[in-house]
């Protein structure tokens, strides 16, 4: 029995099909890589590109995954491709010879929010905690953060890592808490909006461990949220959060660890990056998105 995510789909993909068919517009911008419309199409059609993770990192997918095959078919022909970060451009280009000429780089914007209490005081009444966000498996990272962040929760037993997202922990990452002693210092919750708006205010750092990503949405959510960010130091990170994060080593338990320890050990360090981070979200307004796209759209009708 189809669920009502699967029905929803399905109805949206046929009437898509509908309105492909009567040829009643001028361009397409498909949401994902599924080629169902290359077929019947008769106008030009704009793909996104978020990552090249699939290409990347195969092994983090099952191996019946087709969204690389679907994603090169339809790269092939689409008369303009958009990516979320120079990062993932040039990994497009690399992977797949892509020439420059047919990618544009537009960054996604972030709809800043109104703040009801303007802080005023420094940022060093934070709660003891750390924040993790997403999703927990493969090129996330989670497990080496967790073993690399492990002494820490034990040498200091009021301190606190907060997952949210990605849902309720697994067998394996239960046992992996079980094994390392830090069971009681390690949360998961599932919150709305609102409440993890909260718990990046109250974090005292949020960490992105992350092999590879195409942007990185939650550091924008922890600038916005005065949170500092400790992040992998994979270059799309660097292209989002510039100077405003301390960065460390996905690979290596020590640099993640020490990364970690300079930001809750060291306010005006702490405060410095949340600065930054205020200042750096000024360059991902959604206008600037907004404006950028609807200009590759013109020169294409």
């Amino acid at each position: 029995m189809l669920s009502q995510q699967e029905k929803r789909y399905n109805w949206n993909k046929k009437y898509s099909k509908y309105l492909i068919k009567k040829n009643d517009f001028d361009l397409l911008h498909p949401t994902y890589y599924e080629p169902y419309f290359l077929k019947k199409l008769k106008k030009p059609y704009v793909i996104t590109v978020h990552d090249m993770i699939h290409e990347l990192l195969p092994d983090s997918f099952p191996s019946n995954d087709v969204a690389a095959l679907q994603k090169k078919e339809v790269i092939k022909q689409a008369a303009k491709i958009i990516t979320i970060s120079e990062t993932t451009k040039n990994d497009l280009k690399n992977i797949l010879g892509i020439p420059d000429h047919r990618i544009e780089v537009i960054h996604h914007g972030y709809q800043l929010k109104k703040k009801q209490n303007e802080i005023t005081n420094q940022d060093s009444q934070k709660d003891e905690y750390i924040l993790f966000v997403g999703a927990r498996s493969g090129y996330k990272n989670f497990n080496r953060f967790i073993v690399a962040v492990s002494p820490l929760l034990k040498s200091r037993t009021t301190l606190r890592l907060i997952c949210t997202g990605g849902g309720a922990f697994q067998k394996e990452e239960i046992n992996l808490f079980k094994k390392l002693a830090i069971s009681n210092n390690i949360l998961q919750a599932n919150v709305s909006d609102e409440q993890l708006d909260s718990l990046y205010s109250n974090a005292m750092a949020f960490v992105f461990p992350s092999i590879y990503e195409g942007f990185g949405l939650p550091i924008l959510e922890a600038f916005q949220n005065r949170c500092p960010a400790i992040l992998s130091n994979s270059n799309c990170f660097k292209e989002v959060a510039a100077t405003a994060a301390e960065y460390f080593d996905p690979n290596d338990e020590h640099s993640i660890l020490n990364a970690i320890i300079k930001v809750i050990d060291h306010v005006d360090f702490a405060d410095d990056l949340i600065k930054k981070g205020e200042e750096r979200l000024q360059h991902f307004k959604p206008e600037y998105c907004v404006q950028k796209t609807i200009s590759l759209y013109k020169s294409l009708s």
